[in-house]
């Protein structure tokens, strides 16, 4: 095309309306204005401002009158004459001709069916314009019954004051006999526009656009176009989104490609082959199927879309820090996110890496929690995957380019809450937690708990509570602690998490989460975890387990992720002690280890004794768990969002009602069955530096505390059963 950038000030007329005296009303419309006026207004596509002076907010608000209309277009029209603009018109709603008439008569909020004096003459209006000095230019979009009625004459262009001189381009959703149905150029147009074309070209002509939007309107429409080039040079709708070619992804992975073939079998009228593999075939397929209310194949197609050009942009913002390894950490990521959403983690094949991986993770995302997550948009778990990569490459998770494609895919919302997740750092309140510490104890119940607020490996707060050296001296303590915390974050949320940390004979037989503290057991409230005292200080012949433990993590992490989850599984019942020393001095254990079946709490403590130093991870069967031989499947589904998971499946089973839902919720059931004590990579970066911090100030704990006003029937079971 002739006209290059910087391309000329584009001014944009937008207008939008009912009309009292229709025979229809159009419930679409506001919609499809909003939508169009944003692809037209987007710096990277439609390249418009709205035309100064004008009140665009008003003009596509739906009840707009006659002398409305002509006066903003008169405005609109010397306006852009004084800066040289080319100016873009757009009218969506009602129009009418009269018998054997050539005109286009659009519609106003006060219009009366075959009334001209209360409309608006479309082809007189855009030849004026078009005639007006300094004019550089006029585009038009008109979305009414009898559209192409409104094409300017081109005797009067040719013999106008601009002396034919001049540039016309008009795009019309049907032909001057033909009515037009629900808008449909208008919300294809926008679709259009914000993914762009295949056509490897810069900008996006009329007729490129015409044909694209063609097959997705209405099989009685007829999309018209008309272009008048007076001096040669040929006007543009929108910037490319497609351009430059070498952004795109060659390909949909055998995810989308699975997905995509799946949903074509069950189409009658597919087009045979294999399912396309290329934007343009795929761009295609969409309008295609979007033509034939094949919904199914369109959604897939346009997911399989939004995923490959989301893989170009985030390889374009993340730059070379962008590696498999952190692909695969963001997958694990993304299954913490979303557990509870999607009905299966994310589990690459490990034989993909770089852009191969990136593109199955983002069609994952756009096919499965969109699908899962109560009608959420497709492009939810995208914008998290562009936000969370951004953060991990210590890239700018609101570039530009970011917010670009938010706004031309409509998902700034999405782009929004991504972005409120990563407020607080790639873990938000993950990394603020309340650690209470019991390791003050000789043995199991000390008389002093070390308390610190830490963020993140810090401790920014520390203090000692005195308590009596037992288990409900420790548990009356528990408020008090909770409200000095909470009150260190005024104007903050509580704090969330708590890391209770308990010598071995507390960790099998304490269940914190069931302690009533006020009016609420505590893990209703809060996310407890269990921590083991002896990696919190390393003391005599247990230093060095957090090295080796560190490095038994980080080898966990370079796991391929359809490797399973990393636990060795013990069956208490065959493994004796001498075997089990022989076992571990050996290196045997190197993953978590659990426990297959619950055991009494001596042997349940001498085998957790056992393993806590030599595993990061330790898993055991609830006692009460009775077997049913279904194993642990739960953490296949659920493992990337431990330890907090077993926060979420406590809550849920304290609360749920009825039968679970047939995955999600019956994994949760399952995880709740299971304790642990947990140390992951944070957490030892918290050990690492806890034994540097001054000695805190004590703070006495009263020995009794205030009876709730809500007392438990004296024949119900102790809150805290064990």
């Amino acid at each position: 095309m002739s006209e290059a950038l910087p391309a000329p000030v584009r001014h944009l007329l937008l207008v939008a309306t009912q009309s009292n005296g229709a025979d229809n009303g159009l419930p679409t419309l506001e919609t499809a204005a909003e939508e169009l006026y944003a692809a037209l207004t987007d710096p990277a596509v439609g390249g418009c401002v709205p035309s100064p002076g004008a009140d665009a907010l008003r003009l596509r608000s739906g009840t707009v009158r006659r002398r409305e209309i002509d006066d903003a277009v008169r405005a609109a029209t010397r306006v852009a004459g004084e800066a040289g603009a080319t100016l873009v018109l757009a009218f969506l709603g009602h129009g009418q001709t009269a018998q054997g008439s050539p005109k286009l008569w659009y519609m106003a909020a006060d219009s009366e069916e075959g009334r001209a004096l209360d409309c608006v003459d479309i082809g007189a209006a855009v030849t004026t314009a078009a005639n007006h000095p300094g004019v550089a230019g006029v585009v038009v979009v008109v979305d009414t019954c009898h559209a192409a009625a409104g094409m300017p004459d081109v005797k009067e262009l040719a013999a106008g004051f601009g002396v034919g001189g001049l540039r016309v381009s008009v795009l019309a959703a049907c032909s001057a006999l033909e009515k037009a149905y629900a808008l449909g150029l208008s919300h294809r147009l926008a679709a259009v526009l914000g993914r762009g074309l295949p056509t490897g070209e810069e900008f996006l002509s009329f007729d490129a656009v015409r044909e694209a939007v063609a097959g997705a309107v209405a099989e009685k429409q007829t999309v018209a176009g008309f272009t008048y080039n007076g001096d040669g040079d040929t006007l543009w709708l929108a910037r490319n989104r497609q351009w430059p070619p070498r952004q795109q992804a060659a390909s949909p992975s055998g995810f989308g490609a699975a997905d995509l073939a799946a949903a074509l079998a069950e189409w009658p009228d597919a087009p045979p082959g294999p399912p396309p593999r290329d934007l343009r075939a795929l761009s295609a397929l969409a309008d295609r199927a979007a033509a034939a209310g094949a919904w199914r194949v369109q959604e897939t197609a346009e997911a399989v879309i939004a995923s490959m050009q989301a893989v170009a942009l985030l390889v374009d913002v993340a730059g070379p820090a962008l590696t498999s390894p952190v692909l695969r950490r963001l997958a694990a990521g993304f299954n913490r996110r979303w557990a509870g959403v999607i009905p299966e983690p994310v589990r690459p094949p490990s034989a993909l890496t770089g852009r191969a991986l990136l593109q199955y993770l983002l069609e994952h995302a756009a096919l499965r929690a969109s699908g899962a997550a109560g009608g959420a948009s497709v492009y939810a778990a995208v914008a998290w995957y562009l936000v969370a990569g951004a953060h991990a490459c210590g890239a700018d998770p609101q570039d530009p380019r970011i917010r670009d494609w938010a706004r031309r895919t409509g998902a700034e919302i999405a782009l929004n809450d991504a972005l409120a997740q990563h407020g607080d750092g790639p873990a938000g309140d993950r990394g603020r937690r309340l650690v209470i510490s019991l390791d003050a104890a000789q043995v199991d119940w000390p008389d002093s708990l070390s308390v610190c607020l830490r963020e993140g490996p810090d401790c920014v707060h520390h203090r000692h509570f005195d308590c009596r050296p037992d288990r409900d001296g420790v548990e009356r303590a528990l408020p008090d602690i909770l409200d000095w915390a909470d009150a260190l974050l005024p104007g903050r949320s509580p704090v969330a998490f708590v890391d209770l940390v308990a010598h071995a004979p507390v960790l099998v037989d304490w269940h914190p989460e069931e302690v009533l503290v006020g009016r609420r057991l505590l893990g209703v409230t809060r996310t407890v975890t269990l921590r083991w005292a002896g990696r919190l200080v390393e003391r005599g012949h247990l230093r060095g387990i957090n090295r080796e433990a560190r490095s038994q993590l980080e080898q966990l992490e370079q796991k391929p992720l359809d490797d399973g989850v990393p636990v060795d599984w013990v069956d208490p019942g065959r493994t004796g002690p001498e075997q089990l020393f022989a076992d571990l001095t050996r290196g045997r254990y190197q993953r978590a280890v659990g426990l297959t079946e619950p055991v009494p709490v001596p042997r349940l403590l001498e085998l957790v004794t056992a393993f806590l130093p030599y595993t990061p991870i330790v898993l055991w069967p609830h006692r009460d768990t009775e077997p049913t031989g279904e194993g642990w499947g739960c953490l296949d589904h659920l493992w990337d969002g431990l330890p907090d998971g077993f926060g979420a499946a406590y809550r849920y089973k304290m609360q749920a009602g009825g039968d679970p839902a047939p995955v999600t919720d019956a994994h949760l059931l399952r995880l709740a069955a299971l304790r642990t004590a947990w140390h992951d990579l944070d957490w030892l970066d918290f050990c690492g530096r806890y034994d540097r911090h001054p000695a805190p100030p004590m703070a006495p704990v009263p020995p009794t505390i205030p009876t709730s006003p809500i007392a438990p029937p004296t024949d119900a079971p102790a809150p805290r059963s064990t």
